[in-house]
Formats: structure tokens, sequence, C-alpha cells
């Protein structure tokens, strides 16, 4: 599940890369990182969402939590991306 997750994000890095060259405004890092961005602050939310639920046993708990991590690992290859791109 996790490969599945990691594969999509590199998949997102591949667009961005490739849409890169239809904007002229943007460069690259600055498109990796508004992903990583998006992508990171979604988890983010879903961990509070876990949070917040408290332990009342509630079944949809843990599928927030394994939605928060996937989110995460989706973000390591924007990330990844957005830090070559910014120093080289």
């Amino acid at each position: 599940m996790f490969l599945k997750s990691f594969l999509a994000g590199v998949g997102l890095a591949a667009i961005i890369f490739l849409a890169s060259f239809m904007t002229s405004s943007y460069t690259i890092s600055t498109l990796y990182s508004t992903a990583t961005t998006i992508l990171v602050f979604a988890s983010i939310i879903l961990s509070a969402f876990v949070s917040f639920g408290g332990r009342s046993g509630n079944p949809s708990r843990k599928s927030q939590l394994r939605w928060s991590i996937l989110l995460l690992v989706a973000a390591i290859p924007c990330f990844i991306g957005f830090i070559v791109t910014f120093y080289f």
C-alpha cells in the first residue's frame, strides 16, 4: 500500500516536471514546493481529525491515520524534486 502511494507521488512529480514546460511564470521548484505543501497540510489535517476523535473506538480513525501516512509518503518524491531543482 505504501509502495502504491510512493509511486503515485513519483507520478505526481513527473506530471509537475512535464507541466513546468507549459508554464512560463513559475519555476519548477515552486511547483514542487506547492504540491508538497498541499500534500503535507492535507496529512496534518487528517492527523488532527484522528486526534480530535479521541479513543472512542471510532472505526474510521484507523482509516484516517492510514490516509495521513499515505499522503506523507506521496509527498516524498515531490520534496526530493524540490530539493534537486532548487539547489542544482
